[in-house]
């Protein structure tokens, strides 16, 4: 199960759709889980009870008012009201005490019908300072995403998000499989199955445990600068790491770090997927360029002592069962992090990191899940290869990825990074067990 923060949108449908879809855009390019009813699927209940259990089961709800009030129920749940299924609910969410972001949609004009006035009523009651929320405005489909991602970034930077995130680890600690459950699975290539193969992470395994995407990072390195933009316009013109080297040139190194431990720890209510689960048990050696400590989590939820390598002669632990390389540098070690291009250039001058990176790789498989392999660091790691086979696990097979494939050797797979790391792990107990 995805460990992302639950986002519900609540809104009326016919005049608000554009505003909708780009509401759930910009979540989904923040990695968070958009819920909305487009998407929500029969389970023999009722809508309402449909509706109700999402909404519940979501993490944060976003309330956006247009011009119309909604459709008001005349039989079923909620008839006899005189509410609509927006107003039910928004009073549902505060009834259980979900968080909850306004934002309205300016409007001029004349407001006589009855459904004006009833919105104008919802509106008042949303809004009233005493019991209501501060809300925001906006014109259009594109400025209200703005103010969406800005109004989330402030939840990334405070303490309602740890509340969030707490929420988030007792809902989803419990449904954390530990080699069973089912899933997808995906045929894994025999030559690579019993093997002693290495694996190589990347981001894509992680995204699912809900961990801030690269357009957080760089928004809130943006406020830190005092920009006004987004981190995904910044990202149209600037690299990452050079974003993160004016923060470390105009406020200090300190500042850099602590934006990026801070953004990750608030998010520390994100569990280790099924794939982290299911890599601990089947590789002595992982290689990674996550900034997160779930492989160390998980190794701990299955039993395994480890030890976790950075650059620069850092080193957490002295288990011997795994061998975490964190290329990168970890959220656990500060002093650790690869941010800024000069960092990546120091990491790769360490010739006895990358020489025992080398020596466990030696002529052993590779398997890459969750990479694009675009960066530097990434390429280094692939460049120690020795003349064993590689694997690279896509979500699709595409023209860039046959490109990637060919450039270091790889084979493709096709599959999600949790249900081709639990595949693998299956096979290999198969392959053990005869």
């Amino acid at each position: 199960m995805s460990t992302r923060l639950r986002i519900f949108i609540s809104s009326t449908m016919k005049d608000l759709g554009n505003e909708r879809r780009a509401v759930a855009a910009k979540l989904r390019a923040l990695n968070l889980e958009p819920v909305n009813a487009e998407r929500l699927h029969p389970d023999g209940g009722t809508s309402w009870d449909v509706i109700r259990n999402e909404i519940a089961g979501s993490d944060l709800f976003i309330l956006l008012s247009g011009e119309s009030y909604g459709f008001i129920p005349k039989d079923g749940p909620g008839a006899g009201k005189g509410k609509s299924i927006t107003h039910m609910e928004f009073e549902y969410a505060d009834s259980i005490g979900l968080p909850i972001l306004p934002f309205f949609k300016r409007l001029s004009g004349q407001w006589r019908s009855k459904d004006a006035r009833n919105r104008e009523e919802f509106r008042r009651q949303v809004a009233d300072w005493a019991t209501g929320r501060f809300r925001q405005e906006f014109d259009w489909d594109d400025d209200l995403a703005e103010k969406v991602g800005d109004a989330l970034l402030d939840v990334f930077q405070k303490s309602v998000l740890k509340d969030l995130a707490a929420r988030a680890r007792v809902k989803t600690a419990s449904s954390t499989p530990i080699g069973n459950g089912s899933f997808l699975r995906v045929a894994v290539p025999p030559k690579f199955v019993g093997t002693d193969a290495i694996l190589f992470a990347g981001a894509g395994l992680s995204a699912a445990a809900g961990f801030p995407t690269a357009e957080v990072m760089t928004g809130l390195f943006a406020r830190k600068l005092g920009l006004e933009e987004q981190g995904d316009r910044i990202l149209a013109r600037h690299r990452f790491a050079d974003v993160a080297l004016a923060v470390e040139l105009g406020l200090g190194r300190g500042t850099v770090e602590q934006t990026v431990v801070e953004a990750f720890n608030i998010a520390q209510g994100a569990v280790p997927t099924p794939g982290h689960m299911a890599a601990v048990a089947s590789f002595r050696q992982i290689v990674t360029t996550n900034y997160d400590d779930l492989f160390e989590r998980a190794a701990r939820a299955r039993g395994k002592s480890y030890r976790v390598l950075h650059p620069n002669g850092l080193s957490r632990g002295h288990g011997t069962d795994l061998t975490i390389f964190q290329v990168d540098g970890s959220i656990v070690c500060p002093e650790s992090l690869v941010v800024t291009e000069e960092d990546a250039v120091r990491a790769r001058k360490d010739e006895g990191y990358w020489s025992e990176i080398s020596g466990a790789m030696g002529e052993r498989p590779v398997m890459v899940v969750g990479h694009s392999l675009r960066d530097e660091n990434a390429r280094k790691v692939l460049a120690t290869k020795g003349s064993g086979p590689g694997l690279y696990l896509s979500l699709r097979l595409d023209p860039l990825d046959r490109i990637v494939r060919e450039r270091f050797g790889l084979q493709g797979c096709v599959g999600t990074a949790d249900n081709f790391l639990r595949s693998f792990e299956e096979e290999s107990i198969k392959l053990a067990g005869l």
